[in-house]
């Protein structure tokens, strides 16, 4: 099973930008746009920094974020997506249900955000019933 993971450095200002209130709080189109921009870059900048070469998972996969900050854990919404739209094209080939299968989100004492992408087996398409 094929497993990839990675630290990103929390920006300047992280939670007030973006933390999930930011959003409600009526930011202008364009801000999110330009906010969404620079954490791409981010990304692919931590991607290039521990050597992780371009190379798309063939089999769906999980994405762990670990995080080490003052929000709530539901509050990492903005982040996670930005992050996983950054990833598209380079280790993801789409974020469908056919190829990103699930996202936790954890705490952890290190200081930076981690991410670990881990390929699901085949077994876990068969969902339990909640009910």
């Amino acid at each position: 099973m094929k497993t990839v993971k990675f630290l990103i450095p929390y920006p300047p200002n992280f939670s007030r930008e973006y933390g999930l209130n930011a959003y409600y709080a009526g930011l202008h189109w364009s801000v999110r746009k330009r906010r969404a921009d620079a954490w791409h870059w981010i990304v692919r900048a931590a991607l290039q920094e521990y050597g992780i070469p371009f190379g798309i998972f063939t089999r769906p996969v999980k994405i762990i974020f670990y995080w080490d900050d003052r929000l709530d854990i539901d509050n990492h919404a903005i982040a996670a997506k930005c992050t996983v739209d950054a990833l598209k094209g380079y280790l993801l080939q789409d974020d469908s249900r056919k190829y990103l299968r699930a996202v936790e989100h954890r705490f952890w004492d290190r200081g930076s955000i981690g991410v670990e992408i881990t390929e699901e087996n085949q077994q876990a398409d068969e969902e339990e019933d909640l009910v």
